[in-house]
């Protein structure tokens, strides 16, 4: 395994449970998307995950999720 992907397998994600003071959900019908924003915080990466939920990171923190076919997933459980 290549020192990148070794480096990229350890990473860490954290939320911090302080600072949601900012917090908000929103769900959007038309495009069956759910938003859970935990700051105010631009972004500066954002990762698309297989079962197309996207992160969105700060300095190694999660600030958001973006849930992609919500009531989909749903009624496919």
């Amino acid at each position: 395994m290549s020192e990148s992907v070794e480096r990229e397998a350890r990473r860490q994600l954290v939320v911090y449970l302080d600072e949601l003071e900012h917090a908000f959900i929103r769900y959007d019908e038309i495009s069956d998307t759910l938003y859970i924003n935990l700051s105010n915080e631009e972004a500066d990466e954002t990762l698309l995950l297989e079962n197309n939920i996207i992160v969105h990171v700060k300095n190694n923190r999660i600030i958001g999720l973006t849930i992609l076919d919500l009531l989909r997933r749903v009624k496919e459980a």
